[in-house]
Formats: C-alpha cells, sequence, structure tokens
C-alpha cells in the first residue's frame, strides 16, 4: 500500500513540471514581423551594451546589432573600466559608423552593482525611446530588434525579453 501511496506521489510531483512546460508552450509563440508593408515609421532603438573586458565578444556583439532591419538604431557601449582594448575596438567601429557610440562609465557609487549601474547609465544616455540591452556574447539575430518592438506594441508592454537561441560546441555537438 505505502507503495502505490510513494509512486503516485512520486508521478504527481513529476507531472506538475511536464504540465508547467506544457502550458508554458502553448502561449509561447515567436514575436510578430514588424509591419511587412511599411507602412508605419520606423521604431527607433537604442541597443546597449555593458563591456567590461570583453575585447574577445565586443566586435562580433556591435557588429551583430549595426545589422539590424527595420528599426533606426544606435548601438551604445559602456566601457566599464576595462583592462584590456575593449574601448580601442568599439572606437574603431565606431570612426567607420556613426550609429556606434563609445561611453565610459563613471566611479560606481555606494551601494550599487556593476551590471545593474552600467544599465542604468546606457539608458540615461541612450537617445531612442525603445531600449534593447544585451550582453557582449549576444549575438542578435538582424530582425530581433524590430520583432521585439513589434511584439511590445502589439502587446502594449512596457518590458519584453527574448528567449534567445543558444548556439554550444561540446561533446553534444
Amino acid at each position: 500500500m505505502i507503495a502505490w501511496i510513494l509512486a503516485s506521489g512520486s508521478l504527481l510531483l513529476a507531472a506538475l513540471p511536464a504540465l508547467l512546460f506544457l502550458r508554458n508552450l502553448g502561449l509561447y509563440r515567436p514575436p510578430p514581423l514588424p509591419d511587412p508593408l511599411g507602412r508605419g515609421e520606423l521604431p527607433a532603438v537604442s541597443v546597449l551594451i555593458p563591456a567590461r573586458n570583453e575585447e574577445a565578444r565586443i566586435e562580433l556583439a556591435v557588429g551583430a546589432a549595426l545589422a539590424a532591419r527595420g528599426v533606426v538604431l544606435e548601438v551604445l557601449a559602456l566601457d566599464d573600466h576595462s583592462t584590456d582594448r575593449t574601448a580601442e575596438l568599439v572606437e574603431r567601429i565606431a570612426l567607420r559608423d556613426p550609429r556606434v557610440r563609445l561611453e565610459g562609465a563613471p566611479p560606481l557609487p555606494a551601494g550599487w552593482c556593476g551590471k545593474q549601474h552600467a544599465c542604468w547609465t546606457l539608458a540615461r544616455r541612450a537617445q531612442h525611446p525603445w531600449l534593447l540591452f544585451v550582453d557582449a556574447d549576444v549575438r542578435l539575430a538582424p530582425d530581433s530588434a524590430a520583432r521585439l518592438v513589434a511584439f511590445a506594441r502589439e502587446q502594449r508592454a512596457s518590458l519584453v525579453s527574448g528567449v534567445p537561441r543558444q548556439e554550444t560546441t561540446g561533446l553534444l555537438d
């Protein structure tokens, strides 16, 4: 009898995450395409990249952001006191593309954490109303900014989060 109770309880506990997954899967849908006929004004998006010692990744992140379609774009990278060539690499890109700006991080105030302060600083320096925060290891798809704005507008949302496609390397590739 006790074995049946334990088995039933275990099955119920295992079923709860599965049911939650199925419910969320039903709610998930890809973000909508932006206005396909181009009838509306393009949304203005600031892609904001906090960066500290990201010389190995920053050029790919900025390059992917610059490939955005369907938006008016600026890309701000905040050099958060890097000790590597992060700032130099962003400055080099900014010389070729006026949509890119390198910003320097002010000193960290008492009580703040680094990433949150960097994002707050970037948000205050952004020129466009739509803010898209990404880390230096993120590679935006060319339509991602436009799709996120379209989704936010459709849902009348002030904040949306994207679910990235992860590319991994390792034993199971």
